[in-house]
């Protein structure tokens, strides 16, 4: 292996151990051991953002969900913005779960960094990780249809 391609996995395995980091900041995250958000880390793509920037669209099918590092995103049903959700929240898993159309539009609200987690990754670290299977069901039923915050 060349000192480059060392170098690079060196490189990612630090932006891995940072972002596990991270999520051990965030209550939500509190049960997890550092190899579970290690994995998670590993399994996500990060994202940064300047500005404004669409997430989930409302009514679209659901491929990915997303936790919020840092930055703060706005939750839309039609026109209306029904909640503004903040760092260490996870974002559009309730549609995954159920296998439902989106059912609000989410938007960062200015900068923000957040985990981009596809479906694939996501059964796979749920079978893997009995902790972030608990927390996905409880932040779906907190965002369940009907709940004032549903950034799904």
């Amino acid at each position: 292996m060349s000192d480059r391609v060392k170098e690079a996995a060196a490189a990612k395995e630090d932006e891995i151990k940072a972002v596990a980091r991270r999520l051990r900041e965030f209550d939500t995250f509190g049960k997890f051991s550092d190899n579970d958000l290690q994995r998670i880390a590993r399994a996500a793509h990060r994202i940064s953002t300047a500005g404004p920037w669409p997430l989930i669209l409302e009514q679209t099918p659901s491929h990915a969900c997303y936790i919020l590092l840092s930055g703060e995103a706005g939750v839309y049903v039609g026109q209306d913005r029904v909640a503004v959700v903040g760092p260490g929240e996870v974002i559009g898993e309730s549609a995954l779960l159920r296998g439902k159309l989106r059912n609000a539009t989410v938007t960062t609200t200015g900068k923000a960094e957040v985990l981009h987690v596809e479906r694939a990754a996501l059964d796979g670290l749920l079978n893997e990780i009995p902790a972030l299977r608990e927390t996905m069901d409880a932040t779906a039923a907190r965002h369940a249809p009907g709940k004032a915050a549903d950034p799904s």
